[in-house]
């Protein structure tokens, strides 16, 4: 039986480094997985640009137009490793789309409500920011691990992306702890956040094994 055809039987077994193996060994299986990256990497829907009209500290706001940028070139890069699969985009449905699981689970809203608040809405921002890159921090590497088994130039790509990760939690925490009223109120938030975190990816890991599993993705040759 070849890998490709061995399904893992959870999300919790799909999303390790043996997981990812599995799953990466089907180019198109692969292919999907890095847009479907990609997709979240970009996936701020105007977000950033009122950040950069809106954090009124200098050094603070070259800090944000810097995120900014390595999230729009990160998914340019995941999608170039997409595409050297040779295999052709697929639709990604709403089910697994991550940031917006997050954002309706945070309560949802446009950008006039997600601004309202002024200084309090960019701490709560950069808070979420925060616990998103920790995630990010944390099961991007086990993702490289899977892939660097059937794609190591993807692999090296995305273990560069990794770097840009860890210093966008150190921007975040920094944005977040300035515009904080205080330190325990911004521990207040980060708790919060990271429950709601947590939930939608619990959720969206849910939705994603059982798409690529109906999907033929894990079977895929």
């Amino acid at each position: 039986m070849e890998l490709s055809a061995v399904e893992p039987t959870s999300p919790a077994e799909l999303f390790t480094p043996a997981g990812y193996a599995r799953l990466f060994a089907s180019p198109r299986a692969r292919a999907f997985h890095l847009r479907w990256m990609a997709h979240a990497e970009e996936a701020d829907e105007g977000i950033f640009d009122e950040l950069i009209r809106r954090v009124d500290i200098p050094e603070l706001n070259k800090l944000v137009a810097i995120h900014a940028d390595d999230e729009r070139r990160h998914a340019e890069l995941l999608r170039g490793c997409a595409d050297r699969t040779g295999m052709a985009p697929e639709p990604i449905p709403t089910d697994i789309h991550y940031i917006e699981r997050l954002r309706r689970l945070s309560g949802g809203g446009g950008l006039e409500a997600i601004f309202a608040n002024g200084h309090t809405s960019i701490m709560h921002i950069f808070a979420m920011l925060m616990v998103v890159e920790e995630r990010g921090v944390r099961q991007f590497p086990l993702v490289e691990q899977g892939l660097r088994v059937s794609d190591p130039e993807s692999a090296d790509v995305l273990a560069a992306i990794i770097r840009d990760e860890q210093r966008h939690v150190g921007y975040a925490r920094a944005i977040s702890r300035r515009y904080a009223p205080d330190e325990a109120t911004l521990e207040e938030v980060l708790t919060l956040c990271r429950q709601v975190e947590a939930l939608a990816f619990a959720e969206n890991g849910a939705a994603y094994h059982r798409f690529v599993t109906e999907s033929g993705l894990l079977a895929a040759a």
